[in-house]
């Protein structure tokens, strides 16, 4: 992202809406030249390899926005700690389910570094939003943020099951049930 603040206004209009098409592209699970990312984006190839050198890089800047989107949304809240915290958990779900192709594509294409920095993020974001439910005790104390980052992870790796989306959910609501205080 610091890179988009760096750039000119027109030349951060371009990345974002190359950004954009990708992010449609590769919820749709379309099969696309590298190149006509560009077409769909409405900017020159350069322009394309100018901000973005290879595919990796450019699911590399759709996989960094689409987490810190989810972050955002959830710092932004002004619900109660404990509802926000819900609703972020369900949240995640249902954009997985939504956007189940997007996931795997950028499981498949996204350096595992940077979904480290991003699995940070979320993490980083998850324990702020505990820490909060915690001390107006709408969840337990003693809850790791780890422990939730490992039901995400596995919510986004079990795509291939038959019953995943229904399964998806209730991981969820096993969560915020044994978050819960007792």
């Amino acid at each position: 992202m610091a890179e988009s603040k760096r750039l000119r206004a027109d030349a951060r209009r371009n990345r974002q809406a190359i950004v954009a098409a990708a992010r449609e592209v590769f919820d749709r699970d379309e099969k696309l030249r590298f190149d006509d990312f560009a077409i769909r984006a409405g900017v020159g190839v350069g322009t394309l390899y100018r901000h973005f050198p290879t595919r990796e890089a450019l699911a590399a800047a759709v996989y960094q926005d689409e987490v810190t989107a989810l972050c955002e949304h959830a710092r932004a809240s002004t619900r109660p700690a404990g509802e926000t915290l819900e609703a972020f958990l369900r949240g995640f779900a249902d954009h997985v389910i939504a956007h189940a192709a997007l996931a795997r594509t950028l499981a498949a294409l996204v350096n595992p570094a940077i979904q480290a920095d991003g699995g940070s993020e979320l993490e980083q974001t998850i324990a702020e939003l505990m820490a909060t439910a915690a001390v107006d005790g709408t969840i337990r104390a003693d809850a790791p943020p780890g422990a939730v980052m490992v039901v995400l992870h596995g919510i986004g790796s079990t795509t291939d099951r038959p019953e995943w989306q229904l399964e998806a959910r209730a991981a969820v609501e096993l969560l915020i049930d044994g978050l819960k205080p007792s």
